[in-house]
């Protein structure tokens, strides 16, 4: 029978190991505090500086309570060790490993083997990995946890619960005052070969890592969460997925308001992909309700944030948006998706859109100017609408509302302020066969143009204020011997070859169309001047 001096001492080594977890008050010194309880804690033997005790359990203040197969004290390290179904529980926490240690002087709890961590207050905890804990102290302000990948391979998994920075404010009705309304918090699932827990305000974590909460999930190198600025960093390889868009950059940002609304930003090579369209640019910023995308604003960075990723002689990147039908390219781009509805997107800043379809009207000797349908000016805002599906189509879908689709379709685009325009039109001639001769080609200058559009197709063209241009219609019949000057009646242009046509501009370079247009050509084809 072991003196009452010997369990004394027995039960103040391993009583350290008590104070380690979570909010549990500290045992050094105060050993009258704890006590072994029925049934269990039987002492094998001794042998100095070991003791070991076979089933302990240990009931302390503050209702804290621990359970082993077996505990293991060293007097000379001042450690205890506790081995198999190790279980520690107090008013709000719950530690379950298949062995921990403990350094009491230092106040340092090691556990491995199956770790589980619940926090009885909001439900967060982690599992898996080896833990590291180091408890708060008169030399530590606050407590930190390191879990790691353990020797089972299995990597730590944590659900933690970011606090917002405020409760939101419930509207006042019949003239009194707002009730203060506490959002429920998130609930994020993190999972990474590291996690490193500071106090309940901040995490970080390392090693390809996975988050989840509620329809939105994002990878990254690392992460990093501070509560006091309520702000999630993922940073390296950074993508987040949406229900509707996946989102990616080098780093991204992701703030939660007060008012349950979501703002991720996207910096460096940010790329947001949509159901029906990809924006590309240097910076990306989302505003999200009830995970859909509310609102979408993309702008170049500042020079001095982007000098060190591109050449000083390399133009900086601009933002893109490219759907189905057209290409929208501007000094910055706002879409707005009220309910998560794309209604128009707004480009400002030396804008120009141009529209991808009707391939049926290139011909190989048209010039590059004239491959496509374009519209530039200082702004240009496209305006979208849901695409309408005939009902008796195949992939019309009876359980939806007749005519609807999940898709959009342009319906209009207008340009403002110094706007140019130049779409191709099916030639008067009704003899004409579409994809072997060449289409008409009206150019227009006026303060503002807005394009009609129908199916994805140019229908009408509007203009307001002075306008200018050209409609050129092509002529039937084998060229002439040769080429009338301009003041004859049938007056012929012909367009220059397609290698020295700038891609842009009235086309680009602020020249007229009729700069393109020469009586020179390899193979000329014939347009009215009109």
């Amino acid at each position: 029978m072991p003196s009452t001096r010997s369990r004394t001492h027995r039960v103040g080594l391993i009583s350290g190991l008590l104070g380690v977890l979570w909010g549990a008050p500290s045992f050094t010194g105060a050993q009258e505090t704890c006590e072994f309880v029925a049934p269990g804690n039987d002492v094998l033997f001794t042998r100095a500086p070991f003791t070991y005790v076979s089933n302990p359990h240990m009931t302390c203040e503050g209702g804290v309570e621990i359970w082993a197969d077996s505990a293991v004290v060293n007097r000379d390290q001042s450690m205890s060790l506790l081995l198999g179904s190790v279980r520690y529980a107090d008013e709000s926490r719950e530690l379950r490993s298949v062995e921990a240690r403990y350094f009491y002087e230092v106040q340092r709890l090691q556990a491995r083997g199956e770790v589980q961590v619940v926090n009885f207050e909001d439900g967060s905890g982690v599992r898996n990995g080896d833990l590291v804990y180091l408890r708060q102290t008169d030399t530590r302000e606050v407590e930190e946890m390191t879990f790691t990948t353990g020797s089972d391979g299995l990597r730590p998994r944590a659900t933690v619960y970011p606090k917002r920075a405020e409760p939101s404010e419930e509207p006042a009705q019949d003239g009194e005052p707002g009730d203060s309304v506490a959002i429920e918090p998130d609930e994020y699932i993190v999972l990474g070969d590291r996690l490193f827990f500071r106090g309940d305000s901040y995490f970080a974590a390392t090693g390809t890592v996975e988050i989840e909460r509620d329809s939105l999930f994002a990878f990254a190198d690392s992460a990093e969460y501070s509560g006091d600025e309520g702000l999630l960093v993922l940073d390296g390889s950074a993508r987040v997925e949406g229900s509707s868009y996946d989102l990616s950059g080098r780093t991204i940002t992701l703030a939660s308001a007060t008012d349950g609304t979501d703002e991720i930003h996207a910096l460096h090579e940010a790329v947001l992909t949509g159901e029906d369209l990809r924006v590309t640019a240097p910076r990306i910023i989302l505003r999200l309700v009830d995970g859909e995308i509310d609102r979408m604003v993309a702008v170049p960075l500042p020079d001095d944030a982007d000098a060190d990723s591109a050449s000083a002689a390399e133009p900086p990147q601009r933002p893109l948006a490219i759907s189905e039908e057209i290409e929208l390219v501007g000094d910055s781009l706002d879409l707005a998706a009220p309910e998560g509805v794309i209604e128009r997107i707004f480009a400002a800043g030396t804008a120009r859109s141009v529209s991808s379809g009707r391939p049926e009207l290139n011909i190989e000797a048209l010039p590059d100017i004239a491959r496509t349908d374009w519209i530039e000016a200082d702004s240009i805002e496209v305006m979208l609408v849901p695409a309408t599906v005939d009902p008796d189509s195949a992939v019309a879908d009876t359980a939806a509302t007749p005519g609807a689709s999940d898709d959009y379709e342009v319906d209009r685009i207008i340009a403002k302020v110094r706007a140019r325009s130049l779409y191709r039109l099916v030639p008067s001639d009704s003899t004409a066969v579409v994809g072997v001769d060449p289409p008409a080609v009206s150019y227009m200058v006026a303060d503002q143009i807005t394009i009609i559009m129908v199916d994805g197709q140019a229908d009408r063209v509007e203009s307001v204020g002075q306008v200018s241009g050209w409609h050129l219609e092509p002529l039937k019949g084998p060229p002439p011997d040769s080429v009338s000057s301009p003041a004859a009646p049938d007056s012929v242009l012909v367009p220059t070859p397609a290698s020295t046509v700038p891609p842009q501009g009235n086309g680009g370079d602020g020249r007229p169309l009729g700069a393109y247009l020469s009586p020179a050509s390899p193979t000329p084809q014939r347009w009215r001047v009109q």
